[in-house]
């Protein structure tokens, strides 16, 4: 029965096998999503390798400002982009397949302070530097909270371990891989705080029927695995 399937999905797909599947991706990376100069390493670009092998179907991840993705849709430059529906740009003439995983922004802390809730929280956090980040926890940033700021992840990460901070939020997968990479024990750090949570979708532009097809088809059976792929990502350069 599974081969009669792979069959028929070969014939449905076929008039998508001359397309190409062109993502755009944030230039400053994503990591462990998408990242290197060619945003040729992450999660992600795992996947849709995997989406290529089964369907044929060519695909590449472009560097782009997220100002200039709008512009780079109109102009026929790429037809997709992983994004929330909330910022999905051109967001009446995308397809939006999935979610295919869900992005979580969590607190994390040192250990021995545990928080049971956002009223729990004192002392100093290290944040992302002109980041937004949830209402209940920008309320308590200047009364409760003492801000440290952070130009990226790593920067971020670094004030913690180092305990410039005791408390950091990043998203929980970013914070396992960057960890994994320095031999940290991400477990120690971790809490039940989340402060955002959203799903994420592969918006394909609706013009683009046979990619829509072959994306929804795939996507139907295939689950991304983020605990099997992330001790298998390579180093980012840093």
């Amino acid at each position: 029965m599974r081969a009669v399937l792979f069959i028929i999905m070969a014939f449905w797909l076929l008039p998508a096998s001359s397309q190409t599947l062109k993502i755009m991706g944030s230039d400053e990376s994503f990591l462990p999503f998408y990242y290197g100069n060619n945003l040729n390493e992450g999660i992600l670009v795992e996947v849709i390798n995997e989406f290529t092998k089964q369907t044929g179907i060519a695909a590449d991840f472009l560097p782009m400002a997220r100002k200039r993705q709008a512009w780079a849709l109109e102009r026929g430059l790429a037809n997709a982009v992983f994004a929330n529906p909330l910022w999905m740009p051109l967001p009446e003439r995308m397809h939006a397949v999935g979610p295919l995983l869900t992005w979580r922004d969590r607190v994390f802390a040192q250990p021995g302070r545990q928080p049971d809730s956002f009223d729990d929280l004192k002392g100093g956090i290290c944040l992302r530097r002109w980041f937004v980040y949830s209402d209940r926890l920008e309320a308590r940033i200047g009364s409760h909270l003492v801000r440290h700021d952070g130009y990226n992840a790593q920067q971020m990460l670094q004030m913690f371990l180092h305990k410039r901070c005791d408390y950091i939020v990043m998203n929980e997968t970013e914070f396992r891989f960057l960890a994994q990479l320095g031999s940290v024990d991400p477990e120690l750090y971790s809490t039940e705080l989340i402060d955002a949570e959203w799903p994420v979708y592969l918006g394909i532009l609706e013009n683009e029927t046979a990619l829509i097809e072959a994306a929804e088809a795939f996507f139907s059976t295939y689950t991304i695995n983020v605990e099997a792929l992330l001790p298998k990502l390579p180093r980012p350069d840093l």
